[in-house]
């Protein structure tokens, strides 16, 4: 028995989510045509929200703690309510920014059950914005004297954003290949599996019995991509499909950074502790991101070797990759090139610490110097030309990077 009931909003806004899943996401119907081939026995796609039980009755955490968790918009203090707002916006942004990347490249799938993967990705990201209008649409005391109706502010806005006018970086990435959905699906959305666990504690009691029924449908978009990830990775170390190891090393090296950043300024995240939107500051949860991705890679290293050296045990490819790890050097014939690496946390970061942003870090995070000081952004460029895919290289979010970079 589901541990949630749904709920549905106003038809207006139905309507309307409707219409823009019609214009940016016309392919579910194929998905709900072909749902019990894909996913027999699992409950098939509504669009409606589903509304969690709460842990607890109180605040958890931060200066409310122990009291009652707020169940009306206008109950919460001061600063609160708008910053509760933001971050219902940012995250049903997220949601409807990454069908509309998805789509882009989703003919390019590797296998049927692939696009499906996606598709079904796709789907519960929409249930998901649909869940955050839900939010902010049932509680009729978003609407504040001398504001206006918040709500529907923001819900228009939202079904307005096009790529490149969404609230985070990642979100406004062009796919331009099917290996995109899969790292995206593996770096992007395990951002998300960290948001909506922190967010299991929120003040305001609606957002909090959001977080359970979305934190379930979203492990399966983080098992699709490292399962997807994985298979990559071993038709690439038998030189099959269409990607080498140095397409899939590049797509990481594109999307880590813009994951790191999806967590806010390392230094930051008090705010919302105080306030108990969440359970952890921004650097404390990117240091247990940083450490579950690096678990990942390695899975898929290994995956990779046990490819390269047919025989071998799981235990003899751990070995071969935490050598080379160590080493920098080949390992039974296996070299660094074959094995894949997480981009160090300075590498192309454009938000964060002072010291790290618009900084000429390389891949490894050793400041790349001439005669003594940091390279100039020209020259960065073109090593992140070597770094990064072409495509995105040639993009629009590539050159809002540099005219950023330049105008610091």
């Amino acid at each position: 028995m589901p541990n949630y009931t749904t709920a549905t909003i106003d038809q207006k806004y139905h309507d309307a989510i409707v219409g823009w899943q019609e214009k940016n996401f016309p392919e579910l119907k194929l998905l709900e045509k072909h749902w019990d081939d894909y996913f027999k026995g699992q409950p098939p796609f509504q669009l409606s929200a589903k509304i969690g039980d709460l842990k607890n009755d109180a605040i958890p955490v931060g200066q409310y703690a122990g009291r009652p968790r707020f169940e009306r918009a206008r109950d919460m203090v001061g600063n609160m309510f708008f910053s509760s707002r933001d971050i219902i916006r940012a995250q049903a942004s997220t949601e409807l920014g990454s069908i509309q990347q998805h789509r882009l490249s989703l003919d390019r799938a590797i296998s049927d059950k692939a696009k499906f993967a996606i598709l079904r990705i796709m789907a519960e990201e929409l249930r998901h914005a649909y869940q955050m209008f839900w939010v902010l649409e049932h509680d009729s005391t978003w609407k504040k004297p001398g504001l206006g109706d918040v709500a529907r502010q923001t819900i228009d806005e939202l079904l307005a954003m096009e790529l490149g006018t969404h609230v985070l970086d990642a979100f406004n990435i062009d796919f331009f290949d099917f290996l995109c959905n899969v790292t995206f699906a593996t770096v992007i959305d395990l951002v998300g599996k960290y948001q909506l666990e922190m967010q299991q504690v929120f003040s305001y009691a609606p957002m909090a019995r959001s977080m359970g029924p979305m934190l379930q449908e979203e492990a399966f978009h983080l098992g699709s991509g490292r399962s997807l990830l994985k298979e990559i990775g071993e038709m690439a170390a038998r030189g099959e499909g269409e990607y080498s190891v140095e397409d899939i090393q590049k797509s990481l090296n594109m999307w880590f950074p813009r994951g790191l950043e999806m967590f806010g300024n390392e230094a930051g995240g008090e705010t919302a502790v105080t306030f108990g939107f969440k359970d952890k500051t921004n650097g404390t949860a990117q240091g247990e991101y940083v450490e579950e991705v690096n678990g990942v890679i390695n899975n898929v290293n290994v995956a990779m070797v046990l490819q390269r050296l047919p025989g071998a045990s799981r235990e003899d490819a751990r070995a071969v990759v935490a050598e080379i790890e160590k080493s920098g050097d080949p390992n039974r014939g296996v070299k660094p090139e074959d094995i894949l690496f997480l981009p160090d946390v300075k590498f192309f970061r454009k938000r964060g610490l002072e010291d790290v942003i618009f900084k000429p870090f390389d891949t490894r995070g050793q400041l790349i110097t001439e005669a003594g000081s940091p390279i100039s952004q020209e020259r960065y460029n073109q090593y992140l030309a070597t770094v990064l895919p072409a495509r995105f290289v040639s993009s629009r979010e590539f050159k809002k990077y540099v005219d950023e970079a330049l105008a610091r």
